[in-house]
């Protein structure tokens, strides 16, 4: 019966590890914000844990497999502290081999935590008469702060790393979209802003939203390098370039911002799940014809995304389309009437030439007169 209860309660606890272990695999690469890690999700799933594991000391499992339980709270931290420092590596290199080392690093510090508390399990006897709670929360902090400190290290030594080998379309020289946004607004934005009719409550708002948008291109750029028919299509739409001036273009227009609401809410998203999703299936080893069938559906897509995009930034710019191509025909419109006039001039120039020949009196007139006189 005992074994039976111990199985049913490692199921207990293994269901919220699990999601805890998704939600910061899915912050880590996808998330925007540092504050996107405290989702309700990995908040309802730790909480659940932590009851479940406290439930197991009231059940009377072993002092061993007890020990094992509470060290669970160790490994959550230390897949939290991962998560935190890979999602600001992921700002400087978001390269597929990156995620190696993540993944490496959530193994080994579950590995190193479990028997870490294999080794303090030693008596068999009960909880109770062992151990105390206390001192089985003295035990894991300890734990818990040795192996953080391996991580740390270890992550400055691979942050390095993605430094150094970022890809070329990231070693340029830092462009003024790349620097990181501060938390207030410079006084010359703030002003713009404001002269744009933005009240305190939108700027905030919008500059929140550009912040998203910024990241969101970034890690499009990114995912586009990762294989070659991404850079093809990247080239053909040359979309990065697109939407980087559209961003800017929508920066200096703040109070045009909803019409560029697909563009920034629908557009930059849904591209960017795309290609994440796409590169995470075309990076699979063993590969059947579904696979490729949605590999080459997701590509099509892509390429249309990409397209709506340019053609949303082309809408966006419609006004000072129309105005230059007003401009061109009044141009055109003058310059073909100034031809029409230079052309009646010269005709009506030579006419009048050709009567003043015609009308002219004979030089030699007055000779003949003379001549008529004498005889």
């Amino acid at each position: 019966m005992l074994a039976l209860i111990t199985i049913i309660y490692i199921f207990l606890l293994a269901g919220p590890l699990l999601s805890i272990f998704r939600s910061l695999n899915k912050f880590s690469k996808n998330g925007q914000r540092l504050s996107d890690i405290w989702t309700p999700s990995l908040k309802r799933n730790i909480t659940l844990c932590t009851f479940v594991i406290v439930l197991g000391e009231l059940l009377g499992f072993s002092y061993y497999l007890t020990t094992q339980f509470y060290f669970s709270l160790s490994v959550i931290f230390l897949w939290i502290l991962l998560s935190v420092i890979f999602y600001y590596i992921r700002q400087i290199n978001a390269s597929k081999w990156i995620w190696l080392f993540y993944h490496v690093g959530q193994f080994l510090s579950f590995l190193l935590a479990m028997l870490i508390a294999n080794s303090q399990a030693g008596p068999s006897g009960p909880v109770s008469t062992i151990y105390s709670v206390t001192d089985f929360l003295a035990s894991i902090v300890f734990t818990t702060l040795y192996l953080s400190v391996a991580i740390i290290i270890c992550s400055v030594i691979i942050g390095l790393l993605a430094y150094l080998f970022r890809p070329k379309y990231s070693k340029k020289k830092w462009h003024p979209f790349f620097k990181p946004s501060n938390k207030k607004p410079s006084r010359n934005m703030l002003e713009h802003y404001q002269a744009a009719g933005l009240n305190k409550h939108e700027i905030e708002a919008f500059r929140s939203q550009m912040a998203d948008s910024r990241k969101q291109i970034i890690n499009i750029e990114a995912n586009f390098q990762a294989t070659a028919k991404m850079r093809a299509i990247e080239i053909r739409h040359n979309i990065v370039k697109v939407s980087k001036n559209y961003f800017k273009d929508i920066v200096e227009e703040p109070n045009r911002r909803l019409d560029a609401s697909n563009f920034l809410i629908n557009y930059l998203p849904q591209l960017e799940d795309l290609l994440e999703k796409y590169n995470e299936i075309n990076s699979h080893v063993a590969k059947n014809k579904q696979t490729y069938l949605i590999l080459e559906k997701s590509a099509l897509t892509i390429d249309q995304l990409s397209q709506e995009i340019v053609e949303d930034y082309l809408n966006f710019h419609s006004d000072t389309y129309q105005e230059l191509e007003d401009g061109l025909k009044l141009a055109d419109r003058m310059l073909h009437n100034e031809s029409n006039n230079q052309t009646n001039l010269f005709s009506q120039e030579s006419k009048d030439s050709k009567l003043n020949d015609f009308n002219m009196d004979d030089p030699f007139d007055e000779f003949k007169e003379l001549d008529n006189e004498g005889e």
